[in-house]
């Protein structure tokens, strides 16, 4: 996986703990984003996560998640397919894991039969990017402009959420 030093900047992580987004908590707000998501885009799976230094954390997640992993609450930073949108900023997909030369050695690609993503970040007023907002399939697909510029309306609508959320807890 190529490195990202934005993954380790201080600063992008005191923002997500500022945020409380380093924290456990049930947040039924997130999980009907994800569920609409899947929804729209008709996939098995959505996941709003969070970066961390060395992990992916799922904040809220729709599908059938396989035990290990919902137990885990998130995977290794290596395996999370958001870590791209730290250096470009921008919504991306991903039509077929097992031909991209990054992630198609990934065990969510190689074990759980991940094929297909697309990705928005969650970028802070800050201007942090805390993670992202993701669709994810068993089949290879593409994802349309519009598939792209809704889940970036979707992930800007939710980092509101989460900031206010935040504000009005402190």
């Amino acid at each position: 996986m190529p490195e990202y030093p934005q993954l380790y900047d201080p600063a992008r992580i005191r923002e997500i703990a500022r945020l409380g987004l380093d924290q456990e908590e049930h947040r039924a707000e997130l999980t009907e984003v994800v569920e609409d998501v899947a929804n729209r885009l008709d996939t098995p799976f959505a996941v709003l996560d969070i970066l961390l230094d060395d992990a992916q954390v799922f904040l809220a997640g729709h599908g059938p998640v396989p035990g290990w992993l919902a137990e885990a609450g998130g995977t290794p930073i290596e395996w999370a397919f958001c870590t791209p949108m730290l250096g470009h900023r921008r919504p991306h997909a991903v039509e077929d894991f097992t031909t991209h030369p990054v992630f198609q050695e990934n065990p969510l690609v190689t074990v759980e039969g991940l094929r297909s993503f697309a990705g928005a970040p969650l970028i802070s007023s800050g201007g942090f990017v805390l993670g992202g907002l993701c669709a994810l399939d068993l089949r290879r697909r593409r994802f349309s402009d519009i598939d792209l510029k809704y889940l970036s309306e979707m992930a800007d609508e939710t980092v509101r959420t989460i900031e206010r959320h935040a504000e009005a807890a402190s």
